[in-house]
């Protein structure tokens, strides 16, 4: 728990000065507004005498004390905001800055609907746990201190009395929060599955139109509903148990103290001054005796909130940056893998086994095999997506670990299978990998992946929207653009990653001649089941279970008989399977 308040109180106190401010402004204000009782003593004990001065003056003071009190309420939001909205903004920008910087393993595995929810959830947390704690909680321990100090100069009886209920209220509160808290935690989990269902369905909309499957989704989302509506129930519960049992007790100990300042009034050991006094003070603080358990389960949600939300910062980063990076400012391309080998982060199973290869700057080298075999593997982690578990993997001869991941990344130009656009303009989704472009080189790499005519005969040009996930694009046209967003950065390493698999033989044939259009004194490196897609490349690696089976061109690899490669490449051709 405490790791959860240092965390949070880390944000806050960026801003210590204006914090410190802000507190003693909080406990004047705290003081002032609960003064009041104190007057009605003071005039309950001088209307007698008549002594209208006296009362006058007790007048000005209470109503120059309730107008200060007033501004002072006022001016502890204001303050309090001047520290909670920057540190709030900072928290925010931490967790998705330390979310930018997780590896691909946690990207692969997240629930995206589950991660939004908790970030929600947790940034909202932020808000209310400093309001809670500060204007709710630390007010009440002051106004606690205001009405413990008269109760003593009454009957200390009184004041001990008021103190002790004060506290079993308080560890009665606590005893049931954690009861509370717990089924917080489990409400928590099963709104996140229920999240993850419904954003799973909006990202696969399209899946489910293309085959009728909308009863279905709603069957999904019905039989999870029924764990969440078992689980609010126990948490709405564990808020009824807290009313009963501490507004319970909390009535006892106020009836004890009415007890005790009537017996004494009846004996003549106070006056009535006393006894408005006691009574005032017991209203108001009741009150706040009463909203001290709203405030405390409050927090216990919040502070459930936001541990999921700070817990993201908890999450192990598998692939660091090195504390001395490499200072390397251009590569020529030159890639050497040596003696590689690689299992995925929980799997036994070595899907990259011994790869030695060196490929040269200016080659263009292309991966082939059978689905599964370790293609897609080998770029990942060229991009240091994973690290290698045995082996190094250099460019230009620099262990690419000696790198920052941002800076080896800026070295590699990549058009992947599915290109993921943003929901903005085509020229929004070239212009990405570098700020301020302007439009003659957005336009000018458009031009070199064959996509500038295509774009000119729209209405809005470059300021077209295309959708979410680029969805009002078709394959090649995303493909193309891919291309263009990857040249506009100026690579010297590209790979195209299966670029080519799931278009059609036009589409195919121009995204082909970008491809070696802008392959020109670049290393190339191309995965593709299609084979039209790497005859042109100047050697070809054939995976197989991980390792390289064979290496040659097209000609060399075709004329071997009972290669790897002639057999996949007879079977795409022809559609045989040969002997």
């Amino acid at each position: 728990m405490f790791k959860i308040f240092k965390r949070f109180y880390q944000f806050i106190f960026q801003y210590k000065k204006a914090f410190i401010i802000f507190s003693l402004v909080l406990v004047v204000a705290a003081v002032l507004e609960n003064l009041n009782p104190y007057f009605y003593k003071l005039l309950v004990d001088s209307a007698p005498s008549r002594n209208y001065p006296d009362l006058i003056t007790i007048l000005v003071l209470f109503i120059g004390v309730k107008i200060s009190s007033n501004f002072m309420n006022a001016l502890t939001f204001y303050l309090g905001d001047k520290v909670l909205i920057p540190a709030a903004r900072d928290a925010r920008i931490a967790v998705f800055r330390y979310i930018q910087d997780l590896d691909f393993a946690f990207h692969v595995n997240k629930n995206t609907g589950s991660l939004i929810s908790a970030f929600k959830r947790g940034d909202g947390a932020f808000f209310d746990l400093f309001h809670d704690i500060h204007h709710n909680i630390i007010r009440t321990i002051v106004s606690l201190m205001v009405v413990l100090f008269f109760f003593s100069r009454v009957s200390t009886s009184i004041a001990w009395l008021l103190l002790a209920v004060f506290v079993g209220n308080v560890f009665l509160s606590w005893q049931l929060i954690k009861v509370n808290m717990k089924a917080r935690k489990a409400f928590n989990k099963s709104e996140d599955l229920v999240s993850g269902i419904i954003t799973d369905n909006l990202i696969n909309y399209e899946t489910v139109k293309f085959f009728a499957q909308e009863k279905r989704e709603e069957k999904r989302l019905t039989i999870e509903f029924q764990d969440w509506f078992a689980k609010i129930w126990r948490y709405a519960n564990s808020f009824r148990l807290m009313d009963v049992g501490v507004g319970s007790l909390a009535n006892l100990g106020a009836l004890a103290v009415l007890w005790i300042v009537v017996k004494r009034l009846a004996e003549g050991k106070i006056g009535a001054g006393d006894f408005v006094m006691v009574v005032s003070f017991m209203t108001g603080f009741y009150y706040q005796l009463s909203g001290i358990l709203y405030r405390l389960r409050d927090i216990a949600k919040h502070y459930v909130d936001i541990d999921r939300y700070f817990s993201i910062l908890d999450e192990p980063v598998l692939v660091s940056d090195p504390s001395i990076p490499a200072a390397v400012d251009k590569i020529r391309g030159e890639i050497g893998f040596e003696d590689v080998d690689f299992a995925y982060p929980d799997s036994q199973e070595m899907v990259i086994k011994d790869i030695s290869l060196h490929i040269n700057p200016g080659e263009s080298v292309a991966f082939v095999g059978r689905s599964g075999v370790g293609k897609t593997t080998i770029i990942k982690l060229l991009l240091r997506f994973y690290d290698v578990g045995q082996g190094t993997i250099t460019v230009d001869g620099i262990d690419i670990r000696k790198f920052t991941k941002s800076q080896l990344r800026s070295f590699i130009g990549i058009v992947p299978q599915e290109p993921i656009l943003f929901n903005n303009t085509i020229g929004f989704n070239i212009g990405y990998g570098k700020e301020n472009v302007s439009l003659e080189k957005i336009i000018k790499v458009a031009k070199l992946a064959n996509l500038h005519d295509f774009v000119e005969n729209l209405p809005e040009k470059y300021d077209t929207e295309v959708g979410e996930r680029g969805i009002k694009l078709s394959g090649g046209q995303k493909q193309r653009l891919a291309i263009a967003r990857m040249l506009l950065i100026d690579p010297q390493i590209i790979i195209f990653d299966e670029a080519t698999s799931n278009l059609d033989s036009e589409s195919e044939r121009l995204i082909q001649k970008a491809l070696w259009e802008v392959a020109k004194d670049r290393t190339v490196l191309i995965i593709a089941h299609r084979f039209s897609t790497v005859r042109k490349a100047q050697r070809i690696i054939v995976m197989d279970e991980g390792r390289i089976v064979e290496m040659g061109t097209h000609e060399d690899l075709v004329g071997k008989k009972k290669g790897l490669y002639q057999y996949l490449w007879q079977l795409q051709t022809k559609g045989e399977l040969g002997e």
